[in-house]
């Protein structure tokens, strides 16, 4: 079966560097913790909730400022 293609942007950036995990619920910084299947995932502990570091919702990542 032939598959659709997508004709809207990905949400997502291509690379997670310049940006930082933040929490989508209340935006505090997220800790990255390696899980027993071999994967990695970003925790909030003050919201107790997190998510897959290769699923991270789109609101999970801020744009970091730039030095200079």
């Amino acid at each position: 079966m032939k598959r659709l293609l997508r004709h809207e942007a990905d949400p997502l950036p291509a690379s997670g560097r310049g940006y930082e995990h933040v929490c989508p619920r209340c935006g505090q910084g997220m800790t990255l913790h390696d899980l027993r299947d071999g994967d990695q995932a970003y925790w909030c502990h003050p919201c107790g909730a997190g998510h897959r570091a290769s699923d991270p919702p789109p609101a999970a990542l801020r744009l970091l400022p730039r030095a200079g």
